[in-house]
């Protein structure tokens, strides 16, 4: 029997004084394909975000890829981050550089620093997500499928055991939907558990899955999705294209470093695109990739539950350690 990676009991959210969600009880499995459907506002991102510690559990249980959302502490929530791989409907990819760069960007930003681990990465989930010829381009270049496509092998990047995609499809066209979910369907089918906020009710009868219904401020299952009164569901056409099936790799180990870890924020404008990339973007991206706050404890990635949180006031003290300290000793391991 498969483990479970989201438990929530008892869960009420809240979005300040509003209550979105009430008695929450529901159980997750490593390896389930979730859709997540209801009208809008009924608290589906809500409950996202709440999976990923943007919002906070109000009352009642829940435990994430093994932490308690209750318990967890301010320099936990970038471990449980890198737990979930975040697919963006608005795709947030940084327009100044190219998909290698987008990719090498979240890297660094997650302590690896070995470019041939960084390059071999990129690589595979490139080709994981059939983008491999595309890795030079700037998103610009991209349809809208192709750029929701570089989101997911972005998502992919730190092998997650959760993927949490919040409307995947309300930016790309009918057709490329279907691609998009079947290639979900087959990344689900390496073992990781999907996630899926959607009002394309087309894509359930096509790629089944167990179907959660948020509705009237609760979340419940629906068994027959036939009877469900949601929300009239969008209709979207059938594409017999395939994607190619994917095996999940042994990731490569990460040297941990802050050097180079997050690059300046763009400044210049591109010629292509005569836009510029937004602060903002980028700190969207580094909040929900798990930037690197705390190098010491993505050191020890395995076992980063049991590490004290390191306030402000600590880290010059910690940083001062003797030569014959942990973390200054596997700093030096190459």
């Amino acid at each position: 029997m498969a483990d479970s990676i989201i438990k929530m009991t008892g869960g009420v959210i809240r979005q300040q004084a509003n209550t979105i969600l009430k008695n929450v009880n529901i159980e997750i499995q490593s390896g389930e394909f979730i859709y997540l459907i209801g009208k809008v506002g009924s608290g589906k991102s809500s409950f996202l975000k709440t999976l990923y510690a943007e919002l906070p559990l109000e009352y009642g249980t829940a435990e994430v890829a093994g932490f308690q959302l209750k318990k967890i502490k301010k320099s936990q929530i970038p471990l449980l981050r890198r737990k979930c791989g975040i697919v963006f409907q608005d795709f947030k990819l940084l327009i100044d550089r190219s998909v290698y760069d987008n990719l090498e960007f979240v890297l660094r930003a997650t302590g690896w620093k070995n470019k041939k681990a960084i390059k071999e990465r990129i690589e595979n989930v490139l080709e994981k997500v059939g983008m491999s010829e595309k890795q030079d381009k700037m998103p610009h270049q991209l349809s809208g499928g192709e750029q929701q496509r570089i989101v997911l092998a972005r998502a992919l990047l730190n092998a997650p055991p959760l993927i949490l995609a919040d409307e995947p499809t309300g930016n790309i066209d009918p057709a490329t939907s279907y691609k998009l979910v079947e290639l979900l369907k087959e990344i689900c089918n390496t073992g990781k558990t999907i996630i899926i906020a959607t009002h394309q009710y087309d894509l359930i009868e096509k790629y089944p899955g167990r179907v959660l219904c948020c509705e009237n401020g609760e979340l419940f299952e629906k068994s027959d999705f036939a009877g469900c009164n949601c929300e009239e569901g969008t209709s979207i056409l059938p594409v017999e294209e395939t994607v190619p099936a994917i095996q999940e790799p042994d990731l490569p180990e990460k040297e941990t470093d802050e050097q180079e870890i997050i690059s300046e924020t763009a400044s210049t404008v591109t010629e292509e695109t005569n836009e510029q990339p937004t602060e903002e973007t980028q700190e969207d991206i580094l909040s929900l990739i798990g930037k690197l706050d705390y190098p010491e404890i993505t050191a020890f990635d395995y076992e980063l539950e049991q590490l004290p949180e390191i306030k402000p006031e600590e880290e010059k003290k910690e940083n001062t350690a003797s030569p014959a300290s942990p973390v200054m000793d596997l700093e030096l391991i190459d």
